[in-house]
């Protein structure tokens, strides 16, 4: 989308139910992920981090048997430094990440979906998890089928409020785009932030266009574990269950052409419009293509409302 897009026309909201503590250090791993890519930093072979970052504080640390599953760049550890720095000293996370990225130069804007702590916690057959040590710990490193997740807990969330900065970002926003993440570890924290549904819902009804990307293709999670969380909490893991869980907000889903014959689940069942594509994103061009595709969605409905 950035390709196609001004960048400093795209506002990023970002999930902060995996933020972590560690080593007395705020982490914030999807805030950062966005923020990196905003500033061009980010290490697109992994999808975390900085590129080329070095590793040598980690690597000691590892040494001390103190923690050796999450990974932290040098680079990436300062950024976790100013902002725990900043943090205790009473300043809003929405106004540290404002500062990283502008210290960054980062083209767009990113906003943490709100100000207050919230933490994903699942109860597994291994016990209660942060969502990084399933992810990270655990997940990655076996066959995350083995880990049976039996209830997602969102901690703070009943506390946590969308800031006045997300608010002012849906309610003036000509597109809504659900990113094809994890449904349930990463845009549900989203959603559930008071204000948040509320005002998608009130947009979707007033014509803006609402899509959602689906993450999921012939039953499987192009990457992580999407598609096997939904099935263990009892959705069915496939674009229709993503578009049922959006369905009170979404106007449109996309999903991977091969899953056609959900279409008509989808647009019988749930009353929401289904455009077939290539979801795969393997390379730049397709994903230029796909982010064209969204777009022409979005010229498409609203020269619909335009001739009504």
């Amino acid at each position: 989308m950035r390709e196609l897009v001004d960048p400093n026309n795209i506002t990023i909201v970002a999930n902060t139910a995996d933020n972590i503590w560690l080593l007395d250090l705020y982490i914030a791993p999807d805030v950062d992920s966005a923020t990196y890519l905003a500033s061009g930093l980010l290490d697109t072979n992994r999808y975390w981090g900085i590129m080329n970052d070095t590793f040598n504080a980690y690597n000691m640390i590892k040494g001390f048997e103190i923690l050796d599953w999450f990974i932290l760049g040098d680079k990436d550890l300062a950024i976790h430094i100013v902002r725990t720095y900043m943090l205790k000293r009473g300043i809003r996370l929405t106004e540290i990440t404002k500062h990283i990225c502008n210290t960054l130069k980062a083209r767009g804007v990113v906003l943490p979906m709100s100000d207050e702590h919230v933490e994903t916690h699942l109860n597994t057959d291994l016990g209660e998890l942060h969502v990084q040590e399933y992810l990270v710990k655990y997940a990655a490193k076996q066959d995350p089928t083995k880990i049976k997740v039996l209830k997602i807990e969102y901690k703070g969330i009943d506390g946590a409020k969308a800031t006045p900065e997300v608010l002012n970002a849906l309610t003036n926003a000509d597109v809504i785009i659900l990113g094809p993440s994890n449904p349930l570890l990463s845009i549900n924290p989203i959603l559930l932030t008071k204000g948040v549904r509320e005002y998608i819902r009130r947009r979707r009804e007033i014509g803006v266009p609402v899509i959602a990307v689906s993450p999921i293709r012939s039953g499987r999670a192009f990457t992580g574990v999407a598609h096997i969380v939904l099935e263990y909490l009892g959705f069915e893991p496939s674009a229709y269950g993503v578009a049922e869980l959006y369905s009170d907000i979404i106007s449109n889903i996309v999903i991977d052409s091969s899953d056609e014959y959900l279409a008509y689940k989808i647009r019988g069942t749930l009353g929401i419009e289904v455009t077939l594509a290539n979801i795969t994103m393997d390379t730049i061009d397709s994903k230029i293509a796909l982010a064209q595709k969204l777009l022409s969605m979005v010229s498409e409905k609203l020269r619909k409302q335009d001739h009504n």
